[in-house]
């Protein structure tokens, strides 16, 4: 008696970061999302069996396979194979073109013979789920296609599963934005690293290092409002009053550049070259928020738009209901992060924004710039 057994191969695919298919011996599932987002939008799974039933021969093939009296077939012509290849696309079209009659015709042939040859497709048997997510796109049902819950489950604020309901033992692996559950561990796989629902943290360093924040291993700070699928940050900039400018300056950064107005600094500029400039003539604070990947790029998006429109409409200096903390802060709602304040033209209104978002706050004295009291890495 042999104890080994011939062990499970399961095949992963992947569209960009998100897992989209999911293969075992015994079946496929697939998924398909929400555009743009990490949110699932339909479970389908077809058992191996079914999928098999799928394989034909197509028309050349099945001429080749016997166009020979030996029962060893014969190898048609590139042009001949292309021809019938075209030919039997229209004819499970019901569009037979009269280009294709005529070439029939000239060997004797006619659609209908053909028609006969072609195999019928067979439509496999599957599952469909639909999923349906909270706000944040965590999965807390998956409705059959008669409407009866097939799975569900309940989770505390940090994605902890509290309780499941899978009378008919479903995989379902998503969690929070961007994890998968593996089973072995009980840790949520996050694409660069794995988070720790009972502890409501990553139990690995954020491979960007101080980019994320001083804290490598945290989650965002209020996991009912945001998620953080990627692990990253953006920083809000106050620049303190100098002799010409006694308001100050407001501007933002992340990975993909600086955001200011009125510096004469393109949008996605170096961050570092900015605090060259600015960092001798005065004293500046930095307050450091979680945002995504998909945030980040919504953030300098947006910066680039305001800027087109500002140079466009030439108001020369930022008037004061228009000013660099009224689109600091006009990129931030862009995106999803709201003022509280009153007042978005205000320089408190930046301190208000990271007080409320921000996780994280640096002070950084008048004097030569000599680097980031954290790790910052911009993308070149």
């Amino acid at each position: 008696m042999s104890l080994s057994r011939k062990p499970e191969v399961t095949w992963y695919g992947w569209d960009g970061d998100r897992l989209t298919t999911i293969q075992t011996q015994q079946s496929r599932i697939q998924t398909v999302y929400e555009p743009g987002s990490f949110t699932p939008l339909i479970r389908i799974e077809t058992d191996n069996g079914e999928r098999e039933k799928t394989q034909r021969h197509s028309l050349a093939e099945k001429l080749q396979q016997e166009g020979s009296e030996d029962g060893h077939g014969v190898v048609f012509p590139a042009e001949l194979v292309r021809l019938l290849d075209r030919l039997e696309e229209e004819i499970r079209a019901d569009r037979v073109s009269s280009e294709s009659r005529a070439w029939l015709a000239q060997c004797g042939l006619t659609v209908e013979q053909l028609a006969r040859q072609v195999e019928p497709e067979y439509t496999p048997a599957r599952k469909v789920h639909l999923y349906h997510c909270d706000h944040r796109g965590l999965p807390l049902a998956l409705i059959s296609e008669d409407g009866n819950t097939a799975w569900s489950g309940e989770y505390d604020e940090w994605g902890n599963l509290l309780n499941e309901e899978n009378p008919h033992h479903l995989h379902q692996p998503y969690r929070l934005p961007g994890q998968q559950h593996d089973e072995e561990s009980g840790l949520y796989y996050n694409r660069h690293r794995y988070y720790d629902p009972l502890q409501g943290r990553y139990i690995i360093q954020d491979p960007i290092g101080g980019d994320g924040g001083w804290n490598l291993y945290q989650y965002p700070l209020n996991p009912v409002q945001h998620v953080d699928p990627l692990g990253l940050s953006t920083m809000i900039i106050g620049n303190g009053p100098v002799p010409d400018n006694p308001f100050g300056h407001a501007a933002a950064a992340n990975r993909y550049g600086l955001m200011s107005s009125g510096t004469g600094d393109e949008m996605g500029a170096s961050v570092s070259d900015y605090f060259k400039k600015m960092q001798p003539r005065r004293d500046t604070w930095i307050w450091i928020i979680d945002t995504t990947d998909e945030e980040e790029q919504c953030m300098m998006n947006k910066a680039i738009d305001l800027n087109k429109k500002l140079k466009t409409i030439n108001l020369g200096p930022l008037p004061v209901a228009n000013n660099c903390f009224s689109r600091t802060n006009m990129i931030f709602e862009a995106c999803g992060f709201n003022n509280p304040s009153m007042n978005t033209n205000a320089p408190i209104s930046l301190q208000v924004l990271g007080e409320f978002y921000g996780y994280q706050r640096y002070i950084m004295p008048k004097g030569p710039f000599t680097g980031f009291p954290f790790k910052f890495q911009e993308v070149k």
